[in-house]
């Protein structure tokens, strides 16, 4: 049961992220099984009653609505060789940023339908996702994407021209700069997830079949690289790019998306959280964030880490004999067992390694016996001690 750095972050990570709960835990075990993952309910399950709340969401929708696919289509277009039918929007969609909005607006519309209902929602996503279809054959690469790239006279063009200088090896990035493009990954990453969030929520076929499209053209960007030239491009922000080719895995079947997810690991910022060290100050939350929530998804993919919030509560008798051998089965077979207890006779039970947190940060950790032997940490910890 023994697990190595990464297993515990990442699987302390992934345990945030599916919000498994206690409830389930205690059903799992009445069951004589434990699900390997869990699911929160769809926006399409719950519906508000008239209040300030759906007020708001009523707001969102007509504001979504408001907008014109075609202006946030208009790179697409234009850089795949195709007549735009809107004039580009400003700011960040006339940067070297372009496209990242087009991704955010189909999530959002893929959302707004499944918490509304609203045919027109998924009549305009529908139709973004047929757009980026022509502009993708277009091109023929597989590719699709309104990145920029600015030259040095301020002329902005084309950004796809920089995967292939970054398969060459011509890779110059720094924290949102990849040769030129202002964080291009970080926008691949929104479009991938847009797309997975329309064929989610209602299985248009297109969107899966653009987005393997354009997952097939990055896994050949990244076969080119060795493992320290994609470190290097990863310093550069990726947004949760390793996210959307995990959940891709998922939703095409195909695990080498989920091998391509692995790989999408920045050792500079993530190799000291294995360790237990917070050197984060000064930099982009919003740059850091991502890359552990895509860690998480990868590892509820991944099949050998079983993942427990607070799995006694409310559990006694036989019920505690009954998981306790679950988790001893599930640990013989090779899973690495993560579990969040305040049951210290459970830990002690069952675990090898134990990490004492309290407020996001980590008191100590290491063998738990030595640990639960600190009658001043343990009651830090849990309050009352059972043991």
């Amino acid at each position: 049961m023994k697990m190595n750095r990464r297993q515990f972050v990442t699987g302390a990570a992934m345990l945030t992220a599916a919000g498994t709960s206690p409830v389930i835990a205690r059903a799992a075990a009445a069951k004589g099984g434990v699900p390997s993952s869990v699911k929160p309910l769809s926006l399409s399950a719950v519906r508000l009653l008239p209040s300030d709340f759906a007020t708001a969401v009523e707001v969102n929708r007509k504001y979504l609505l408001s907008l014109s696919a075609d202006r946030l289509l208009h790179n697409f277009m234009k850089y795949a060789g195709l007549p735009p039918k809107g004039e580009i929007y400003g700011g960040w969609e006339s940067d070297t940023l372009a496209g990242h909005t087009a991704g955010h607006y189909l999530s959002a519309l893929s959302q707004m339908y499944e918490q509304t209902g609203d045919v027109d929602c998924k009549e305009r996503a529908d139709y973004v996702v047929s757009e980026l279809g022509r502009a993708q054959a277009a091109r023929g690469t597989g590719y699709v994407g309104a990145l920029g790239r600015k030259l040095k006279d301020g002329t902005i063009v084309d950004g796809e021209a920089i995967f292939p200088e970054v398969m060459k090896g011509d890779i110059r990035s720094s924290g949102f700069d990849l040769n030129g493009s202002w964080s291009p990954l970080y926008t691949v990453h929104k479009v991938m997830a847009g797309l997975l969030d329309v064929h989610a929520a209602w299985g248009n076929p297109e969107a899966l079949k653009v987005n393997l499209g354009l997952a097939g053209y990055f896994q050949k960007v990244f076969a080119a690289l060795s493992d320290a030239q994609m470190e290097e491009m990863l310093h550069t922000e990726y947004g949760g790019l390793n996210e959307s080719f995990a959940e891709l895995s998922v939703q095409s079947g195909d695990k080498r998306w989920l091998e391509i997810s692995q790989r999408i690991y920045d050792h500079r910022v993530l190799d000291p959280l294995e360790a237990g060290q917070d050197k984060l100050a000064n930099l982009h939350a919003n740059t850091q964030i991502p890359k552990l929530i895509g860690l998480a998804r990868a590892l509820m993919n991944d099949g050998r880490c079983l993942l427990l919030d607070e799995p006694m509560a409310g559990v006694e008798g036989s019920n505690y004999e009954t998981m306790q051998r679950i988790v001893r089965d599930e640990a013989a077979a090779g899973r690495a067992v993560c579990v969040i207890e305040h049951n210290v006779s459970f830990i002690k039970d069952l675990c090898t390694e134990a990490v004492f947190m309290s407020n996001g940060r980590i008191l100590q950790r290491g063998a738990v016996d030595d640990l639960t032997r600190s009658r001043e940490l343990t009651d830090l910890y849990f309050g009352t001690v059972d043991a």
